[in-house]
């Protein structure tokens, strides 16, 4: 008896098991790459928002009477000053960020640069990636970490941060419990040293790592995940313009110093602190 050769369309079954192989190897080589590349575009839209952001600041600072980089809102100094949703971006659900309330989109100040008085209409819901561009970054850009003893909003721990507060980014309002503002948050751009090392707006877990870090922060430490789900790494805006995506995990915080009164906040991605290079008291 003569064995069957199972023919489909023109091929026999042992030729189309070999075709299904070579496809799924081909699928299997082609995915990590396809993904590879989709992150990478990611982080260059990330880029291109934050440096946007951070140009935004630079005209504004030419444009403002007192030459300030970090826009003040008329309504922040209420809440001690937020460094975030207050300069730019949509609604968020967090409190105060939506329409109708003291961070309202169309009181920020970002806003009516780029979109023009009345630009910004109440017609989006918190999250709506249709608008507002510039102040997403479309990696995993969730908020503050779950950390031990860190605490946080509901909404802004675990959650997109842009849904949270209308923009992926913070600007940097570092600030002490004597009230001293050491960021670059209302600060006119002729008293922020070294531009090209100062950090002007930021992914939020970058600013979390000032409690996570291993040389001097207050909680358990530890690395964080930024956006782009690279252990220890952040997108940084500077105040020249440049932006960087720089490693800020364990190794990388200076020692804070009784020179600068322990309040300078740097390492080797650059600092948060404006204190000058030779501290003045009277500074």
């Amino acid at each position: 008896m003569q064995s069957k050769r199972v023919q489909f369309r023109g091929f026999t079954l042992i030729e189309l098991l070999v075709v299904i192989a070579i496809i799924a190897v081909l699928i299997s080589v082609l995915l990590p790459v396809l993904s590879a590349a989709r992150a990478e575009g990611q982080k260059a839209k990330c880029q291109a928002g934050l440096r946007d952001i951070c140009n935004q600041a630079s005209i504004y600072s030419q444009e403002d009477p007192k030459s300030t980089y970090g826009p003040i809102h008329p309504r922040a100094m209420q809440f001690s000053g937020e460094g975030y949703a207050e300069y730019g971006g949509g609604p968020g659900k967090a409190p105060f960020m939506n329409w109708n309330q003291e961070f309202d989109p169309r009181t920020r100040p970002f806003n009516a640069m780029l979109y023009g008085p009345g630009g910004v209409v109440a017609n989006t819901p918190p999250g709506d990636r249709g608008s507002f561009q510039i102040f997403q970054c479309p990696g995993e850009e969730y908020g503050w970490q779950e950390w031990p003893g860190f605490g946080g909003h509901a909404v802004e721990t675990e959650q997109p941060y842009f849904a949270a507060n209308g923009t992926s980014f913070r600007m940097n309002n570092l600030s002490w419990t004597d009230g001293t503002i050491g960021g670059i948050y209302g600060r006119p751009v002729t008293r922020i040293p070294s531009t090209g090392d100062t950090v002007g707006f930021m992914e939020c877990r970058a600013f979390q790592t000032l409690w996570t870090n291993d040389s001097w922060g207050s909680l358990t430490h530890g690395e964080l995940t930024g956006y782009h789900r690279k252990l220890g790494y952040f997108m940084l805006g500077f105040c020249d313009g440049h932006v960087s995506y720089s490693n800020m995990g364990n190794g990388t915080f200076y020692p804070r110093t009784q020179q600068w009164l322990f309040k300078n906040v740097r390492g080797s991605w650059g600092r948060m602190d404006c204190m000058p290079d030779e501290f003045y008291p009277d500074y």
